[in-house]
């Protein structure tokens, strides 16, 4: 599962510019002119059960919202023979989110040196995305779990397990002065039930939900079908989100009653790009 998940934060470039589902929104969105950023998640779900709807963001508490006065995040490893500056595991994790000014932003934090003990970020946070990590030892992954906590080790905003490299998690805030799209590739890996009888129409059902309340708003129930080669594009319709602190963008899905359960991946890409003139580089 490690190679599945990952995040990525970064400003609009060839990789956006040449995405058939994505590229001539981008384009536009540079002409006028803006300055997009791409948050970019590649992640597994392995728990799809039948017929069951639910969101794809494990190991966040209701702590995930964020903060009114923005923190200091601390970075803390269970696994403090490995997990550490020069170990064989996780050696930097790079938290992702909001920060102090409202802007997207990132922060790579180096694990203790010698023993179990919380590093902290020297970025104030507004809102925990996800973290990743970014950097190891020979053994490639953290070989422990690692957590992302307020200051004392609690609350916990988030947790990699062990092996997994990443939280895993799609969930990404809107801020005040931003607006954002989402496009959405997905593909079934593997059904997990080997003997279980596929029928033709066996599938994954996703849901975009752009509000905090769920049953206030989805632009549409998209289908990835068992059998497909490759990564679908979902052809997630563009809607424009106008950030605010109670906006995000995230997904459900769920499978038929009948079906069986299958572990599916998404590619996942949300450009959101400032509507100020400071923020779109046209000065304040």
């Amino acid at each position: 599962m490690a190679s599945y998940n990952q995040i990525n934060l970064r400003k609009a470039d060839w990789r956006d510019f040449s995405d058939p589902s994505i590229g001539e929104v981008i384009k536009q969105l540079k002409r006028t002119p803006y300055d997009p950023w791409i948050w970019e998640f590649t992640l597994a779900d392995v728990e799809v059960v039948d017929g069951a709807a639910h969101e794809i963001r494990v190991d966040f508490t209701a702590e995930f919202n964020g903060e009114a006065t923005p923190i200091v995040l601390y970075v803390i490893g269970a696994a403090a023979n490995e997990d550490k500056a020069g170990g064989t595991g996780a050696i930097g994790v790079t938290i992702f989110g909001i920060d102090e000014n409202g802007n997207p932003n990132s922060e790579e934090v180096l694990m203790h040196a010698t023993n179990a003990t919380q590093v902290a970020s020297t970025i104030l946070w507004k809102r925990f995305i996800g973290a990743m990590v970014t950097t190891t030892g020979s053994g490639l992954v953290n070989a422990g779990i690692i957590q992302i906590t307020a200051t004392g080790g609690a609350p916990v905003y988030g947790t990699i397990d062990t092996g997994e490299n990443a939280t895993i998690g799609a969930r990404v805030y809107v801020p005040t002065n931003y607006n954002a799209i989402l496009t959405m590739r997905g593909g079934i890996v593997a059904v997990n039930h080997l003997t279980a009888v596929l029928e033709a129409y066996d599938g994954v059902i996703v849901k975009p939900v752009y509000v905090t309340n769920p049953s206030i708003l989805a632009t549409g129930i998209y289908y990835i079908p068992v059998g497909s080669v490759g990564m679908i594009d979902l052809g997630i319709a563009k809607t424009v989100i106008e950030g605010a602190n109670t906006r995000y963008i995230t997904f459900t899905q769920a499978t038929k009653s009948d079906d069986s359960n299958q572990t599916v991946v998404y590619n996942i890409k949300i450009i959101m790009y400032g509507t100020t003139n400071t923020l779109r580089g046209m000065g304040a």
